[in-house]
């Protein structure tokens, strides 16, 4: 913990998800930001005009620099715990946009790193953060919706060929995995967070639209709870012009379906009815920086606001590495049925 009570931020990573983190990171008042790195020169100096601190294009430059407390790590995918794990070493605390990393080997090793070297491990997916999804959480929480039936996750959205021909989207050495690792990771985790543990699944995962790619722009997923629900999950990046993402939770006192980050139906018992035809106006269907709006900066600042209440407070964070690696493994095991023709038990 800084002396002062004000945290030291290094970002690591200056392409478009950046601004995000650095803005949430500006939103806290026991935090500051004292450097930002990337291998491109260019986008560093960039990005560090923009925020006003200091640069590097080696990381092991800025973790030379004590004033820096956390590191956030905002880089390809399939590089998270590699960094991360540098960080650890370094005696910085870590997070990590979604996913946390792209096979649970790396997710372990990290968080392993972590524990080893007193730091925390923390992660965003913003998507909890958002007052709608709260909502939902609670009301399931709570037992309003009474027993939970099932819980589907449709996330229609559309990525053009130039979004994958950046050199690491849609490469399974980067990005880990297409629609479900890198798009849908985000509903998943919220699927799993209202509905609980799954204890086996069996799936499909293909590229049914775009050629170049080596992971999948079409999965879908039929799942089973622990508690006995059941559950769909489908991820595409291949859906004619993109369609807002579908929640939906069903009990046997209620139904909620959220479409787009707005609740379209809410109908449960003893409570006045909610009708909304026409929820899901914005949100990231075929843009992905149409998602950094609305409720995105405060969602994020939330989750990395916790990470530092984690450290003043000797605890794990909410959004642990742990917590984060459930989704990442629900959709490793998608692609394992998906190649096996198999169904997965956990």
């Amino acid at each position: 913990m800084p002396t002062d009570g004000i945290y030291g931020f290094g970002v690591v990573g200056c392409g478009v998800i950046s601004d995000t983190h650095l803005d949430a990171i500006k939103e806290l008042p026991n935090a500051r930001i004292i450097a930002v790195c990337d291998t491109r020169e260019e986008a560093a100096k960039a990005k560090a005009e923009q925020y006003g601190c200091d640069y590097y294009t080696d990381l092991a430059e800025m973790l030379k620099d004590d004033s820096i407390d956390v590191c956030n790590i905002v880089v390809p995918s399939g590089l998270h715990a590699q960094l991360g794990i540098q960080c650890a070493e370094a005696g910085k605390h870590v997070i990590c946009t979604k996913p946390i990393d792209i096979t649970l080997e790396k997710i372990d090793a990290l968080i392993e790193a972590c524990d080893r070297n007193g730091v925390k491990c923390g992660a965003t997916h913003q998507l909890r953060g958002y007052a709608v999804y709260k909502r939902v959480k609670e009301a399931a929480e709570s037992g309003r919706l009474g027993k939970l039936l099932y819980g589907n996750a449709m996330v229609p959205w559309y990525r053009s060929d130039e979004y994958y021909s950046d050199g690491w989207h849609g490469t399974k050495a980067l990005d880990g995995g297409g629609a479900l690792m890198n798009q849908s990771i985000h509903y998943v985790d919220l699927l799993i967070w209202i509905m609980g543990e799954v204890s086996s699944l069996g799936g499909y995962a293909d590229a049914l639209a775009h050629d170049m790619i080596e992971v999948e722009d079409c999965a879908t997923a039929a799942l089973k709870f622990t508690s006995g629900a059941q559950g769909v999950i489908q991820g595409t990046t291949c859906t004619y012009k993109g369609h807002p993402a579908v929640l939906s939770i069903h009990g046997t006192r209620g139904n909620i379906v959220v479409v787009g980050d707005d609740i379209k139906f809410w109908e449960v018992e003893g409570e006045p009815e909610e009708v909304n035809l026409n929820a899901g106006q914005a949100g990231a269907t075929a843009d992905p920086k149409m998602g950094m709006l609305g409720e995105a900066v405060p969602a994020h600042a939330e989750q990395i606001a916790d990470v530092l209440a984690a450290v003043d407070e000797d605890r794990d964070p909410v959004l642990s590495g742990r917590e984060a690696r459930r989704a990442v493994e629900v959709i490793l095991r998608i692609y394992e049925s998906a190649e096996t023709g198999k169904m997965v038990q956990f």
